[in-house]
């Protein structure tokens, strides 16, 4: 062999290459299992919120009710409220859909609050994981 260090320079170069290509790969990984806990956790968060509207809603129901409300003030309430959380449940999902951009947009298999509500319910053992790591630490 009259050129070793071509050998060398070759096996280098290979090496190197292979180490940035599983790199890369590695880290493609990780992003889409962060992207994915970051969806789970942040509709975990909305369907939260949604308790506390309904308990917002039966309290203030409550009060209307001990307070004497008329029967249209009451359904003038319900129909505002049920506007308020359409209109949330809307713009939350619209917002989580959105900030993803056309990169990621094969990642999203949800586009409205039901579809939202089975990926959640799809993905529970992970957020289930999540909250209890969360306590223990």
């Amino acid at each position: 062999m009259e050129h070793p260090w071509l050998f060398y320079a070759l096996f280098f170069i290979l090496g190197y290459v292979t180490c940035k290509t599983f790199y890369f790969f590695n880290s493609a990984r990780k992003s889409l299992k962060l992207l994915q806990l970051s969806q789970v956790v942040s509709l975990f968060i909305l369907a939260s919120s949604m308790e506390h509207f309904q308990y917002s809603k039966t309290y203030r129901l409550n009060t209307m009710r001990e307070e004497n409300e008329s029967e249209h003030n009451i359904n003038a309430y319900l129909a505002r409220h049920e506007e308020e959380v359409a209109l949330f449940k809307a713009r939350s999902i619209a917002g989580i859909v959105e900030i993803h951009g056309e990169l990621f947009s094969s990642v999203i298999t949800f586009e409205d609050w039901t579809g939202a509500m089975a990926y959640l319910e799809e993905n529970k053992p992970l957020i289930v994981d999540f909250i209890l790591r969360s306590q223990n630490d």
